[in-house]
């Protein structure tokens, strides 16, 4: 038990509600547009003429084909970094989405493509592919988890700076300015649709506006948290109500309490076992933050 506080990138072992079903394969939001996708490689070896009608092209639109500001996510290309992109945003995708709902991550996405659609439309830039929609969706993964281990132990929020200032510097290189400014148009949407919807609640300096039916996390989800732990409490452990001393609740100032590895280990010990039992999608906002600052917390005693 001494080591399970070093996990990386936290694993949902719950899957998100489904739309449908073909077979054995659960089709959710994420594994929809995955499939979108992979269609539209085939198309474009078919049928290139075909494929370009999902192209985000200015002038079409301005002639009134307005559903390319919303399909040219959807328009790749075979090849290996676009493979990769879909593999990226199937993995991260499925994160976010375990969190929101299949309803409130398509809504997402569609804003991810429709907005900067537009304003790709209004700076006169042609295009196509998922891989910004799936840099917005990594991003937002990472301020969920800003301090989720990647490769080398590099916490998240490191990986998305790094990733983020590589790409400003090839436009800057290509002396593409204008989609600099789409690139941080696309980082804003996804900013603001993730905290109105309940997530990055560790950016508390990102406006929250407000969306219908409250923060994040389907209302079904939060139910069953609270009928599974019968009370308040989601997690019994040192941090409940219960086990806080009759002063403490009483609102008399106490000094902070003496935190030991045992203490802080058995704590995350507890949470680790909700993770197995029911996934992230089992832990309460709080429970998240407290497993994040338990983990920075032994890490850095190590």
């Amino acid at each position: 038990m001494a080591g399970r506080f070093s996990f990386s990138v936290p694993e949902r072992r719950n899957a998100s509600d489904p739309w449908f079903r073909l077979g054995t394969l659960d089709v959710t939001t994420t594994v929809l547009v995955v499939l979108a996708c992979v269609a539209s490689m085939f198309l474009w070896a078919i049928s290139r003429e075909a494929w370009d009608y999902l192209v985000l092209r200015p002038d079409d639109v301005r002639a009134g084909e307005l559903w390319r500001v919303g399909t040219w996510p959807l328009a790749n290309q075979p090849g290996l970094w676009p493979v990769l992109t879909l593999a990226i945003f199937w993995y991260f995708g499925r994160e976010i989405e375990g969190l929101l709902g299949r309803t409130r991550f398509a809504v997402m996405l569609v804003l991810l493509s429709v907005i900067p659609g537009f304003v790709g439309t209004a700076l006169d830039i042609v295009d196509f592919s998922l891989a910004s929609v799936e840099l917005a969706v990594f991003l937002v993964f990472v301020a969920e988890y800003p301090f989720a281990r990647f490769f080398f132990g590099i916490p998240g929020w490191v990986i998305g700076a790094v990733i983020v200032g590589i790409q400003v510097l090839q436009y800057l290189g290509y002396r593409e300015t204008e989609r600099i400014i789409l690139l941080f148009v696309t980082i804003a949407v996804a900013g603001l649709t993730a905290r109105s919807m309940g997530l990055a609640q560790s950016l508390p300096w990102i406006p929250k506006i407000p969306y219908p039916g409250g923060g994040g996390g389907s209302r079904r989800r939060r139910q069953r948290a609270r009928r599974g732990s019968g009370r308040g409490d989601v997690i019994d452990g040192p941090w409940g109500a219960t086990s806080r001393p009759s002063s403490a609740r009483s609102g008399l100032p106490q000094p902070p309490p003496a935190h030991d590895d045992t203490r802080d280990q058995a704590e995350l010990d507890l949470l680790l076992d909700k993770i197995s039992a029911n996934g992230m999608d089992g832990l309460t906002p709080d429970e998240k933050r407290r497993l994040n600052e338990l983990s920075k917390r032994l890490r850095n005693r190590r």
